[in-house]
């Protein structure tokens, strides 16, 4: 009877996905299960590249992510003396992802001796990410980081694409979205264990080609209220959350989907913008307040208001967890927005030197306006990849 490998390697690269339609707050910690299904697209250009290995019979586990590494044979309790609440709390999250990936996938991974007797071996994970976009500033950095993970032992093993997105999901509950190409929704589930919430493709991830997103980096810093704590504040204290989930997610996810297969941008722009402000509002309700968008952020939206005021809607905002913008458009409308937006912030010089190029014009610099420290223009709906599989 034939052995398997003592190791398996492979890298992959895994889009951002951000969100059209939020996630915010569990009604199951333990199992990271959602009040609310979520709908969302993946940023192609925004991606973490991951090198996953899977040892056999070797105890230790190490995570480096942007070449920082997180020793996962420490104990948590060790790492919370530390003044450091977000950094125990990702240590945390990262021992129960290991441990949730060894239980899913023993049963594809039996070792037989010479006698052919079955065994399960200790296994161990090694694995390096890097991202081209900044950690914890609100661009759902851990959602590409764990989905990569996830993604990679599942080429490994030959895990199902339910299993594949339950997995991302312990590691960090939006990475289950990031696992599929084009428009994809997170079901909540309704099984107490959290058996049936995970992701599923909607669309496919070439069905709207036109559409692109315009990220807007405008603080590239660590948020101060990390997502997680953000929602355990919200679940608490935050009376509109409840009731959004309850009555006015599931008719807006309808609604943007309809939209979305239809290439209806204007009511996908509107129902993107009405729920990203709901978001912030629900933040707002929580006690103490959550802030996450900046002055700079509100710039953004008066940019987009300023740019939909000349009869149609051809632009739509979304903000995540933090101050970063995300603004939908179609490819023809991208360089008139952009131009728009140069009235409203102080745009990189590559940009506004690409902009005066295909539009001909010369953009006047304005005095004391916020920074914007990066933009990226990008397709959206991209799959996930193997870069190479080392099997």
């Amino acid at each position: 009877m034939s052995t398997v490998a003592t190791q398996r390697n492979v890298e992959v690269e895994v889009p951002v996905n951000i969100a059209l339609i939020k996630y915010w707050g569990k009604k199951d910690e333990d199992h990271i299960i959602p009040v609310n299904n979520s709908v969302s697209l993946n940023i192609d250009e925004l991606f973490a590249r991951t090198y996953v290995q899977c040892s056999y019979y070797d105890s230790m586990d190490s995570v480096s992510i942007n070449n920082v590494t997180v020793d996962l044979t420490r104990n948590p309790r060790f790492l919370r003396c530390f003044d450091d609440y977000k950094a125990s709390d990702m240590f945390a999250e990262l021992c129960t992802f290991v441990q949730y990936a060894r239980q899913l996938i023993q049963g594809h991974a039996m070792l037989y001796d010479s006698a052919g007797i079955v065994s399960k071996p200790q296994l161990s994970f090694q694995v390096s990410s890097t991202t081209n976009f900044p950690v914890g500033a609100g661009l759902a950095s851990s959602a590409a980081g764990f989905a990569a993970i996830a993604f990679g032992i599942g080429k490994m093993f030959d895990l199902t694409m339910n299993e594949v997105s339950s997995l991302a999901r312990i590691g960090s509950g939006s990475a289950c979205r990031s696992v599929f190409g084009g428009l994809v929704e997170w079901e909540a589930g309704s099984e107490p264990s959290g058996a049936d919430s995970f992701a599923k493709q909607l669309t496919s991830d070439k069905s709207w080609p036109e559409l692109r997103a315009v990220v807007i980096v405008l603080d590239e810093s660590e948020k101060k209220v990390s997502s997680s704590e953000g929602m355990r504040r919200s679940m608490d204290t935050s009376e509109l959350l409840p009731y959004r989930a309850k009555e006015i997610v599931p008719n807006r996810i309808e609604r943007l989907c309809e939209a979305f297969k239809a290439h209806d941008f204007e009511e996908f722009a509107r129902i993107t913008m009405a729920d990203s402000n709901q978001f912030h509002a629900i933040c707002l309700d929580t006690s103490p307040p959550l802030k996450y968008m900046s002055e700079a952020s509100w710039q953004v939206v008066h940019a987009v208001e300023e740019f939909n005021s000349r009869g149609q809607i051809r632009a739509g905002y979304t903000f995540d967890a933090g101050p970063n913008a995300c603004v939908f458009l179609q490819n023809e409308d991208v360089v008139p927005f952009l131009l728009q937006l140069s009235n409203y912030l102080t745009l990189p010089p590559t940009t506004m030197e690409d902009i005066e190029n295909i539009a001909h014009v010369d953009i006047k610099e304005k005095a004391n306006l916020c920074n914007a420290k990066n933009i990226v223009i990008s397709g959206v709906g991209a799959s996930p990849k193997v870069i190479s599989n080392y099997d």
